[in-house]
């Protein structure tokens, strides 16, 4: 379950991967809410759950078997509250990557010229999380944003500490970061109240890719950075590299796993650091591949990727690529540079041009 709070809303859906979401009542326990019910109980595959099938069609492990696997909670359709919550309130952030937009980052929205809006509403986000039944609760997901830049996902964080059901003995906290910002030392208090901390570290490349997608990142502070965590924090605390799968990164796979496993397979406990990936929305889907590129793809390992309905949309393809060479030109960046392979795919289109 996702809940997000927008201005005075409170808005749920089932999954963070779903694109659906409808407005909640802070007032009551919304996990009684009937649209919750037929997800449960549904037998086969819901239409936005269709990313995880591709990647678990590919022998790649999705959200949907790694919640499975974790929470341990497999079959059960008759909780009297979750065993995940995915929670975003606060949308501060210090980067405008290339999949996100100004819905889910203050950098994206001053890049833009936008009046800045950052979304934080850490009061009303512990009263409703009151209203539910925590006994089940297993695992939160602070999603952003950047959940470490400031305080407040670390003070939900400490009410969750001291609110939820043996949270010493069962609670995992997780917060996706960009790998930018330190933990701080007087936080490390608050982990040590829970069972675990999990740090979901976003990149979607490495080198010069890295910092083309997650602009204005240095891939060599990440880098220094999250090495640097792994040898601080308090060894309740585990990581996980998340990896958006896009029209820029797709032919470059194995880039970012090779720096895994030379740089960061676990942290300084043995604890192994999994790698996993999510399909991106939107812009910059695998829908938007042109016919060379879903060739190619099909001399690969990973052609279920790709939507099994999926059809050449020369359109989509026209509006991706001058979205992507606008903000080139803001940013001071060339896409046939930094993703040459990718961008070959695309001659047709005079790119370059």
């Amino acid at each position: 379950m996702e809940f997000s709070s927008d201005a005075d809303l409170l808005k749920i859906k089932h999954c963070c991967l779903r694109s659906d979401s409808w407005i909640a009542d802070t007032q009551t326990n919304f996990w009684n809410d009937t649209r919750f019910q037929p997800l449960r109980l549904k037998k086969d595959w819901d239409i936005d759950c269709l990313p995880c099938k591709g990647l678990e069609d590919s022998d790649q492990p999705s959200l949907r078997t790694g919640m499975n696997d974790a929470l341990k909670i497999y079959p059960a359709t008759n909780l009297s509250g979750p065993a995940r919550i995915d929670l975003m309130f606060d949308t501060g952030c210090n980067l405008a990557c290339r999949t996100c937009g100004p819905a889910f980052s203050t950098m994206w929205q001053k890049y833009l010229g936008k009046p800045v809006k950052p979304s934080k509403s850490k009061n009303k986000v512990i009263s409703a999380l009151s209203q539910l039944d925590l006994s089940n609760l297993r695992m939160l997901v602070f999603c952003g944003g950047e959940t470490l830049l400031g305080q407040e996902y670390w003070d939900v964080a400490e009410w969750l500490a001291n609110n939820v059901p043996d949270a010493k003995q069962q609670l995992t906290v997780c917060f996706q970061t960009n790998g930018t910002q330190p933990i701080l030392p007087r936080n490390y208090e608050i982990i040590d109240k829970v069972f675990l901390v999990k740090i979901h570290i976003s990149l979607d490349g490495a080198g010069s890719r890295f910092e083309y997608l997650r602009w204005p990142a240095s891939w060599s502070q990440v880098t220094e950075n999250i090495l640097q965590l792994k040898q601080t924090v308090p060894s309740n605390v585990m990581f996980l590299i998340e990896e958006t799968i896009s029209i820029f990164n797709l032919a470059y796979l194995d880039e970012l796993e090779t720096w895994v496993k030379q740089n960061f397979t676990s942290n300084r406990e043995g604890d192994t650091v999994n790698h996993t990936w999510h399909m991106a929305r939107g812009w910059f889907s695998l829908d938007r591949l042109s016919q060379e590129y879903r060739d190619w793809l099909f001399t690969t390992g990973y052609k279920s990727l790709l939507n099994p309905n999926w059809q050449e949309s020369p359109q989509q393809i026209k509006l991706m690529l001058a979205e992507i060479i606008k903000h080139d030109q803001m940013r001071q960046q060339r896409f046939s540079s930094v993703f040459p392979k990718v961008a070959d795919f695309y001659q047709r289109w005079n790119l370059n041009k």
